[in-house]
């Protein structure tokens, strides 16, 4: 007796326990037992927990929602069917969801909503029919709707729409489109839509868009266009310009842009027009007025810029302006952008940059030159930047001889600002290896060698020349004076000298060449192109070494063209001698005699004689 009042007393207690939960669950919104998850059903049950307001049916095999499958639970606020077999959906569908705000059906092989599923749905709010395979849809499919802010239809295979589809959705903000099938847009498909705030037609097929298209749209902030075919705009595109915070034109075919075109645009903060056609900007694009914080160009064919273009953008904080053909950066394009702290010019073609290209640019923090085709840097390029916390230098060809030196010195002192490894690609010894990994002595530069070529620029011409040189001299030898010796004999010398004559037979080969000067500099490695090393401090004086240096360069080709005249003309001169006719000379040596008289008289004779 006593254990059946103990099992009695046990189940009273289950049943209390129950009622208590209950009436918990009808009291509060978030118990336990508000929301439902099916996984693998193959229909809808008829009836639900009635403290449920929300059901998913999940990877489920439902291939129909019948009409009034939920006639018999009017307390459901958000029914939800993902990723399921659903094909078919009947007219009044959620018949009786008097307090429905939010229905989903996504990723599912459904090809058409008829009219009549959202019927008497007045407190709907948000509708998403994404993911699916729906190929149009029909005029008063969403009539009725007053309350829906938000309807999604990205995903699908939507071809066409008819007009006056969404006239009933008078207070939608949100209208999702994109990744369709759509080929033209036209403007009475908005013409209903006053407070629409997003539109999002990206990845659709469109080559064109209605001038007029945003003019019944006066609370537009944010428009998604990439991923169509545009290929041109309309000066007068967007008439509501105060309003405007995001324009999205990526992955088009637009090749250039209206002079204006965001003058106006004052709360306009994004702007990108990535991957497009564009050769070049217009002079004036934007205006001071303007708020933009995000600019891109990047993936176009730009090789230049306006002067001054991006100066009205004094709060711009990103710009990026990498994947075009810039060969080099001028100071003139960062003009005004004293708040940039992003700036982006990875694969481009730059392989040269001024010394004060950064000078304006005092808040930049991030800056990537990777994949471009720098050799070397000014020295102190980064002098201005004071705030930069990531640099990209990676995928240069740098050239690491002395005049790199000084960014081995700074990546050494800034080791946690660059980011990723900065190698050598020159000289051949260093290639591959790590710019802060090498010691100092490393950054040297070869000798320049001149050498001179000299280029024959006429046949080759050899002469054999016999010359004959016959010489006749006449030379007298002077007779000695006349001196009385004591001799009684008279002595009489005569010396002859033969005759002589000298032949000098010279055979000899000339080769005669007109030349030409050639002086070239063997420097290694070979550079590409060598720029300016001094910071802007020290322009000047840079200048004028550079004046001095050509200087010298001209008096040395002054003077090695001299030299080759010279030689040329002494080629010349021995050239026309060589041509004469044989002269003979004779050599004749005249007979001499030499005679000496000795008289001997008495030497009392000679007394007389005094």
């Amino acid at each position: 007796m006593q254990r059946q009042r103990v099992i009695l007393f046990f189940l009273f207690s289950l049943l209390d326990c129950f009622l208590t939960v209950n009436q918990t669950c009808e009291k509060q919104t978030n118990c336990p037992s508000e929301k439902t998850v099916f996984n693998a059903m193959t229909e809808i049950p008829p009836s639900l927990w009635p403290g449920v307001t929300k059901v998913f049916f999940l990877d489920s095999h439902i291939k129909t929602i019948p009409k009034a499958a939920f006639v018999e639970n009017p307390q459901l606020e958000h029914v939800e069917f993902i990723n399921t077999d659903t094909s078919v959906i009947e007219p009044g569908a959620f018949e009786g969801l008097v307090n429905m705000k939010h229905v989903e059906i996504s990723s599912t092989p459904l090809t058409s909503v008829p009219i009549g599923v959202f019927t008497g749905l007045s407190n709907l709010e948000k509708i998403i029919l994404k993911s699916n395979r729906i190929r149009n849809l029909e005029r008063g499919l969403f009539d009725g709707l007053k309350k829906v802010t938000e309807l999604q239809l990205y995903g699908n295979e939507i071809a066409s729409i008819e007009d006056g589809t969404f006239d009933g959705l008078e207070n939608l903000t949100k209208l999702h489109l994109a990744k369709n099938r759509l080929t033209a847009v036209t403007t009475a498909w908005f013409s209903k839509l006053n407070k629409l705030a997003m539109l999002r037609l990206y990845e659709n097929q469109l080559t064109s868009i209605p001038e007029d298209i945003f003019h019944n749209l006066p609370n537009l902030k944010e428009i998604y266009l990439q991923s169509n075919k545009l290929t041109e705009l309309s000066a007068n595109q967007f008439p509501y310009k105060d309003k405007l915070t995001k324009i999205v034109l990526d992955d088009n075919l637009l090749t250039y842009l209206p002079g204006e075109f965001f003058v106006g645009f004052h709360n306009l903060k994004t702007v990108t027009l990535n991957k497009n056609k564009l050769l070049s900007l217009p002079p004036v694009l934007f205006d001071e007025k303007t708020n933009m914080i995000d600019l891109g160009f990047s993936e176009n064919e730009l090789s230049e810029l306006p002067k001054a273009i991006f100066s009205p953008l004094s709060r711009l904080t990103k710009l990026d302006l990498s994947n075009n053909h810039f060969a080099t950066m001028s100071a003139d394009y960062f003009e005004g952008l004293h708040r940039l702290t992003v700036l982006n010019l990875r694969n481009n073609k730059i392989d040269s940059l001024g010394s004060d290209v950064f000078e304006k640019l005092q808040s930049l923090r991030t800056l990537d030159m990777s994949g471009n085709n720098l050799q070397t840097l000014p020295r102190n390029i980064f002098e201005p930047a004071t705030h930069l916390t990531h640099v990209y230098l990676n995928d240069n060809p740098w050239n690491c001889d002395c005049n790199l030196l000084h960014l081995h010195r700074w990546i050494k002192e800034n080791p946690m600002i660059v980011q990723n490894p900065v190698v050598c690609s020159y000289p051949e010894d260093l290639k591959e290896q790590e710019i802060k990994s090498l010691g100092e002595e490393q950054f040297i530069c070869p000798t320049v060698v001149f050498t001179t070529t000299v280029l024959p620029t006429t046949a080759l011409t050899t002469l054999e020349l016999t010359t004959t040189f016959t010489t006749t001299s006449t030379t007298t030898w002077p007779t000695t004076p006349t001196s009385t010796i004591p001799s009684a004999t008279t002595a009489s010398t005569t010396i002859a000298s033969e005759e002589t004559t000298t032949d000098i037979i010279a055979t000899m080969q000339q080769t005669t060449t007109e030349t030409t000067p050639v002086v070239t500099t063997r420097a290694k490695p070979p550079l590409e192109k060598s720029p300016g090393l001094l910071s802007y401090k020290d322009t000047n004086t840079a200048q004028q070494c550079k004046s001095q240096a050509l200087i010298y360069i001209a008096l040395l080709l002054v003077e090695v063209s001299c030299t080759f005249v010279l030689a040329k003309f002494t080629v010349s001169l021995y050239t026309l001698l060589q041509c004469r006719k044989r002269m003979q000379q004779e050599v004749k040596l005249t007979r001499f005699s030499y005679r000496k008289e000795v008289i001997l008289r008495p030497v009392q004779e000679s007394v007389e004689k005094e």
